[in-house]
């Protein structure tokens, strides 16, 4: 679709495929090429380059990438009318089969030769705060082309009927028990890094990574193509070698089933770190909260997600199969144009 002939900047002519949905259903994941028009693209690049060079975005304790942010604090006027455009808004429903909810953005990067990024892993902390069995997926989306067989600093994963990370769900609940144990047989205290050894070694002990590095897939990516891939799909960062990039950014949306729900066990999980290592000579300070501010905001146990009042603009952020009536916002100019 031309840029002249589109309603919207954003709008584009992208179609799911049977084999899209068949691939999705079966490896839990999916490239979209050309998801995005070159309008979508440089919006995400501009709310990337904003939010990446706040002060809270560069954490200098973390070697896994250069910046990092979650939890935009940049209005999200221009990502909900992306979300609101037919073919987005088709694309997602039609390939997960249902209608979602937007929890979070994110933003990474990494530096040439420098950041790993992060090992094999699932979303313990981003789906953190749902019921384990509830749907979960991630729409990401680099910022600059990425040769697999080049520079690489992509993303590599694997398909879900190889190996499911669904078990990590579980495992990640019991980490606080594990450690408090170990400081009662040893009395003496653990520290963060513990806390993220051991949580890292249930996909990164030597069998898994044997197994996870065989069926490993990597692909190629321009600006524009996108990777959607469920919450159970294992992934890990490909480091950025050497060639033309000095950097690589990528954005991130998180999205859950719209009947998804709030699970306070799990979150309270998640605050461990903060709760046991929050106080000392170099005290940990958490990327995101986000997790346990749901039930600071009145949340409870079982509550639907997308009803929460965390999410004041909690109407917007919902992608359906069916765009309500009287739902088409005016077109405003587009500076990425």
């Amino acid at each position: 679709m031309s840029q002249s002939a589109a309603t919207h900047p954003f709008d584009n002519d992208f179609r799911v495929t049977a084999e899209l949905k068949e691939q999705f259903a079966r490896d839990g994941f999916v490239k979209l090429e050309g998801f995005l028009n070159q309008s979508a693209v440089a919006m995400l690049q501009d709310r990337s380059d904003v939010e990446l060079n706040r002060t809270s975005a560069v954490n200098l304790r973390a070697v896994n990438f250069s910046k990092v942010q979650y939890d935009f604090d940049s209005p999200k006027a221009h990502i909900f009318e992306l979300m609101e455009r037919p073919y987005f808004r088709e694309t997602l429903t039609a390939l997960t089969g249902r209608d979602l909810f937007l929890t979070f953005e994110m933003s990474f990067e990494i530096e040439k030769n420098v950041n790993k990024g992060v090992p094999w892993h699932v979303g313990v902390q981003s789906f953190g705060f749902q019921f384990a069995e509830d749907f979960a997926c991630t729409l990401w989306a680099p910022m600059d082309p990425i040769d697999a067989n080049g520079q690489r600093g992509g993303m590599a994963y694997v398909p879900q009927h190889v190996v499911s990370g669904e078990y990590v769900y579980s495992a990640d609940m019991v980490v606080g028990d594990v450690l408090k144990a170990r400081e009662e047989q040893s009395g003496k205290r653990t520290g963060v890094q513990d806390y993220f050894s051991l949580r890292m070694a249930f996909l990164n002990n030597p069998v898994m990574e044997e197994l996870l590095d065989v069926h490993r897939i990597e692909d190629d990516f321009r600006p524009g193509d996108v990777l959607l891939f469920n919450k159970n799909v294992v992934h890990r960062s490909v480091m950025l070698g050497d060639g033309d990039l000095a950097h690589r950014t990528a954005y991130v949306l998180r999205l859950v089933d719209a009947m998804s729900r709030y699970d306070l066990r799990r979150a309270r999980a998640l605050e461990f770190p903060v709760e046991h290592y929050s106080k000392g000579l170099i005290p940990y300070k958490p990327a995101t909260r986000q997790h346990i501010e749901i039930a600071e905001a009145g949340a409870s146990h079982g509550d639907l997600i997308a009803e929460c009042d965390f999410f004041s603009d909690r109407d917007r952020r919902m992608i359906r199969a069916q765009a309500p009536a009287g739902s088409t916002p005016a077109v405003q100019p587009a500076p990425w144009a």
